[in-house]
């Protein structure tokens, strides 16, 4: 295990190189990223929850800090069996998950075909589609990689960030977060091939793992709806919704958010 910076080390799994953050003890928490983003995404939840437990938090396989050369498959079944090989390298047989956006459907594969390592999900706006929905996830995704292909960079992660988290998103960023996506825009065009992760009743019933739904007040459709229909799932599941928040609920209310997560984990504890 080699030191790459003050609070990142990384680790050589099946022949790949994992970048990731482990702070504090007791409960072993792993925080799954969404799309455009790595483990930086979770810098006002580290400090904070390392407080309460043992935070895990890597970038997925081909984010940042990975290089382009990694042929391996993008989807969800390949990011779920990287973090339970983590877990697995670090010694961990089972953790509490949380994952936003699309790292919550990651959790959620994990769930459902590596229930040993799921102790608990904690989801922030799960990146779930129904049928419904899902022509108009394709149209937005692949505007956005047309204009990033044509070299309007800023155009392109505008259109996908202000999608998924409200109007005006991107201008608002701050720089740091704005590096992040920036340095991450390359895995939409592998994320284009990704078969969709599609709200399945049926399949979902047999996840039977202590579960808390985080959403934003503001967060946009469909994420509300999926929220609901997963409450619906799970009648057993907390719901929290955070206000005022939109997607990114973990930056605006980090506060807040963490509240959530720690009072999760001594439930499921």
């Amino acid at each position: 295990m080699l030191q790459t910076a003050i609070d990142a080390r990384t680790l050589r799994i099946k022949g790949h190189t994992f970048t990731f953050q482990d702070e504090g003890t007791g409960p072993t928490l792993l925080l799954i990223h969404g799309s455009l983003c790595d483990y930086r995404y979770w810098r006002w939840q580290v400090p904070e929850l390392a407080k309460h437990c043992r935070v895990i938090v890597p970038s997925l396989r081909h984010f940042w800090p990975d290089t382009l050369e990694d042929t391996t498959p993008f989807d969800y079944v390949q990011h779920a069996q990287d973090m339970v090989d983590l877990l697995q390298q670090l010694g961990l047989n089972q953790a509490h998950i949380l994952g936003h956006s699309r790292g919550a459907a990651i959790a959620m594969q994990m769930a459902l075909e590596h229930p040993n390592s799921v102790k608990s999900l904690i989801l922030a706006d799960p990146g779930l589609r129904t049928s419904e929905q899902l022509s108009e996830s394709i149209q937005f995704k692949q505007e956005s990689l047309s204009l990033i292909q044509e070299g309007k960079l800023d155009e392109g992660l505008s259109l996908f960030i202000d999608t998924v988290s409200g109007a005006g998103t991107y201008k608002r960023m701050v720089r740091w977060f704005r590096e992040m996506v920036k340095d991450n825009a390359h895995t939409l065009f592998r994320q284009r091939f990704e078969p969709p992760f599609l709200l399945d009743a049926e399949r979902f019933q047999a996840i039977h793992s202590a579960t808390t739904l985080i959403g934003g007040s503001q967060s946009p459709a469909p994420f509300p709806e999926i929220n609901q229909r997963l409450k619906a799932i799970w009648p057993h599941a907390i719901t929290e919704i955070l206000d005022p928040a939109s997607h990114g609920m973990n930056l605006a209310l980090p506060h807040e958010f963490n509240r959530c997560v720690v009072e999760h984990i001594h439930r499921a504890e």
